[in-house]
């Protein structure tokens, strides 16, 4: 049970979140500073926040809650997002020296604004998603730990959706980097280190290893092998198509800077990861009742806080637990923010300034913080929900997104078939596999890519035409891109 001292440092945590806020936005003075913080941010600063956005409510709670019922072998299966965001790393720049915000931008410089507009709408329902798994997570967390005090999922989903309306609405980027940063250092020491140390102190080395070793007759927990070839497709792909990674990229102060940290992230990650699935499978053993007197498996890691931590340092991890759900909450908001005001409202009024679009940018962020309480108030299950979102949009965007980069044939009306026939496919197959109608040896992600990219290269070959190609946008320059319109 936690403590007067941990409720207390878990307010004083949320507080100083809306003081970042306050103090961030009196340097927003248009909407390039309120979404790429005026495209300057340095090192360590970018570095806390690429590690604070990679390591979400997925990836952690919703991992360790798989984790708690496959083992070890989960590790393996979900480290591809770790070596994707090393090759993004080596994609960065040239997004970066393409001045390029997001993926409908690249799409648009590419294949005019009609496919702009196609996925900046998907891209919206996406990280719409996205917040609210995040919502869902930080839910788990304080309920767990303040069930003394009567705190309801649905009180503590609503107060922490509003808190980070609020401070993402305030500074922007800057104020998500800043609590970013603040966030990473928490999680990766309270849940990084002094977590996982307190219970090998407690098990003992033979006893921990005991734990962690997989059946003998199956390593992989149940999970099928073309199953686990899904987790990696999505994730590698994903991360080279992930809105706040490429947000970063365009925000960073150079091209070097983004590079590095990139690789520095990837790293982590790996770390996160080994250490997240090492907690929930010590969950399995420690709390073998968790599932029937939780109802989730989700609350793997609050329930290992609330048995080893001390007081005092419980409330430090229960901070560092809610700062997870928000590092990646507050940028899903902030794209939302950022791509509807600049992918379908200055398109449609061209005519807008940059006062206009910061306005609008800040009222689409309060709509999706709302749609994003009511989508976690409804649903459950972290982990297979942000498995389906990001299918969905992997389906729709990847293909398209990387012949954009480094694809001198590519043709618009390739990006549009290839995209749409791959995005409803994965809808459909998703439905047949919930519905029991799919048979196990197929997999939608498999199937959508598959036809996304043999319809990217059939139609462009097609509709290639010399004359009125494109230039692949790792052959364009910041100026080029400017002139552009970007």
């Amino acid at each position: 049970m936690a403590s007067t001292l941990d409720f207390i440092i878990i307010g004083i945590f949320g507080l100083s979140l809306l003081a970042v806020g306050f103090y961030a936005s009196y340097k927003i003075k248009n909407n390039t500073d309120f979404a790429l913080a005026g495209r300057n941010i340095k090192f360590p600063l970018l570095l806390g926040t690429l590690i604070g956005t990679s390591i979400g409510a997925a990836s952690t709670l919703g991992k360790a809650g798989k984790a708690y019922e496959i083992g070890i072998a989960l590790f393996l299966a979900t480290i591809a997002y770790a070596v994707g965001l090393f090759l993004f790393g080596l994609m960065a720049p040239a997004i970066h020296r393409a001045k390029i915000w997001n993926v409908p931008d690249a799409l648009f410089l590419r294949y005019g604004s009609g496919v702009r507009l196609v996925f900046a709408i998907t891209m919206l329902l996406s990280v719409t998603a996205l917040f609210g798994t995040q919502l869902i997570a930080t839910g788990l967390a304080i309920t767990s730990v303040m069930t003394d005090i009567n705190v309801t999922y649905q009180q503590a989903i609503i107060a922490a959706g509003v808190i980070m309306v609020i401070y993402t609405i305030l500074g922007g980027l800057l104020a998500v980097a800043y609590t970013d940063l603040i966030q990473t250092i928490v999680m990766l020491v309270a849940i990084g280190i002094i977590l996982p140390a307190y219970i090998v102190s407690d098990l003992g080395i033979d006893l921990t290893i005991s734990y962690l070793a997989p059946p003998e007759d199956n390593f992989w927990g149940g999970l099928t092998p073309i199953y686990i070839v899904s987790i990696v497709i999505i994730d590698l792909l994903f991360s080279l198509i992930d809105p706040s990674l490429w947000q970063r990229a365009a925000a960073a102060k150079n091209p070097q800077v983004i590079r590095k940290a990139m690789f520095v992230t990837s790293g982590v990650y790996a770390y996160w990861s080994l250490v997240i699935v090492f907690l929930g499978t010590m969950a399995s053993h420690i709390l073998p009742e968790l599932a029937s007197s939780s109802g989730s498996v989700d609350a793997a890691i609050p329930e290992l806080i609330l048995l080893y931590m001390p007081v005092g340092l419980k409330g430090l991890c229960l901070a560092a637990m809610i700062a997870i759900m928000m590092s990646t909450a507050d940028t899903a908001l902030l794209i939302a923010g950022t791509c509807y005001s600049r992918d379908i409202y200055s398109p449609l009024n061209p005519a807008a300034n940059d006062a206009t679009l910061l306005k609008v940018t800040r009222v689409v962020i309060i709509v999706i913080g709302l749609l994003g309480i009511v989508f976690a108030l409804n649903m459950q299950n972290i982990f297979e929900l942000v498995l389906l979102s990001t299918a969905i949009f992997v389906s729709g965007a990847f293909v398209p997104t990387m012949a954009a980069l480094f694809w001198s044939k590519a043709t618009k009306l390739g990006a549009i078939i290839s995209s749409s026939v791959a995005g409803i496919s994965v809808i459909v197959l998703y439905g047949l596999k919930i519905s029991g109608l799919l048979p196990n040896y197929i997999e939608p992600i498999i199937v959508s890519i598959s036809l996304s990219l043999v319809l990217m290269i059939v139609v462009s070959h097609i509709t290639y035409n010399p004359k009125s190609a494109t230039l692949r946008l790792l052959d364009i320059s910041g100026d080029k891109s400017q002139k552009q319109g970007c």
